[in-house]
């Protein structure tokens, strides 16, 4: 990859399978239509579902995810993205605390933190099999930033360390660009100090997701993936949600007859398979 910032965006698919475990938890129209990151309900531990996409819901079936296989709904895209309504930003200052809360629960971003709480935000890298936080790293670095400054103003938190791979310059040189304006976050190379009870963990990835939840109350609805085909990395960024298998024929990249690997875990068929936003590579290899 010649530059970290290099990446394919597939954010059209055709469908979308959102998992869920019961359907009387479900919250569907009668015309069954859904608009960009609408409520669709919550599973069973009340952790609510939201829609990356507009469209119509055509019917269910059993998908794979990473690590379970379970329900899920299926949508069809009308490649619109209508939303019920448009949310200007929001002014952070002139926003309640209970309503930043709120948000943060909304999309599953909520932890238990408050003045005494070291945040640490946990970057990863592979230079051939997982590139997703350095793209993120080198394209968002500045609203990176200013969201762990908002946020930790917000519970007056005192201190952030980021943790980037001492390998990975790209996002070394990306964070130094900035990071001086931000007295109390610091850039770290391993997280292994922070045990202790105050210490709050989150990903690069959630730090987007917690700005677009309190400014735009939106789900962050894509992700990033590294597709490692014969030993050559693509980085795609994709809908949540998404299906593999129309990813990978959408890129023209065989995979019926391979051996594929998810996360490092070997998957035997894949034609079901689902991204969601713990998925971070793919390896597909002659068997």
């Amino acid at each position: 990859m010649k530059k970290a910032y290099e990446y394919i965006t597939y954010l059209t698919p055709e469908f979308i399978y959102i998992p869920f475990d019961d359907e009387k938890l479900l919250n569907i129209s009668k015309s069954r239509k859904v608009y960009h990151n609408g409520f669709l309900g919550t599973n069973s531990k009340n952790e609510k579902l939201f829609s990356p996409v507009s469209g119509q819901i055509i019917g269910y079936r059993q998908s794979k995810y990473n690590g379970y296989e379970g329900k899920s709904l299926v949508i069809e895209n009308d490649f619109i993205d209508r939303r019920e309504k448009l949310n200007p930003s929001k002014n952070i200052n002139k926003i309640k605390k209970s309503e930043i809360v709120e948000s943060l629960t909304k999309y599953g971003l909520n932890q238990k933190v408050n003045s005494k709480t070291t945040l640490v935000v946990n970057s990863l890298y592979d230079k051939k099999y997982d590139l997703k936080d350095v793209v993120i790293n080198v394209e968002s670095y500045e609203e990176i930033l200013e969201a762990i400054d908002e946020f930790m103003e917000i519970f007056n938190m005192k201190v952030c360390y980021i943790c980037v791979d001492r390998n990975d310059l790209f996002s070394i040189n990306a964070f130094e660009k900035y990071i001086n304006a931000f007295v109390n976050i610091a850039l770290v190379h391993s997280n292994k100090r922070f045990k202790d009870s105050n210490t709050v963990f989150y990903s690069i990835e959630e730090i987007l997701a917690i700005h677009k939840a309190i400014h735009l109350d939106y789900m962050y609805d894509n992700t990033i993936i590294t597709i490692n085909y014969n030993d050559k990395p693509t980085v795609v960024k994709v809908k949540v949600y998404s299906s593999l298998s129309e990813l990978l024929g959408a890129l023209k990249i065989p995979y019926k007859t391979k051996k594929v690997t998810i996360n490092n875990n070997y998957i035997s068929d894949i034609s079901n398979f689902v991204i969601d936003p713990s998925v971070r590579s793919v390896i597909i290899k002659d068997n």
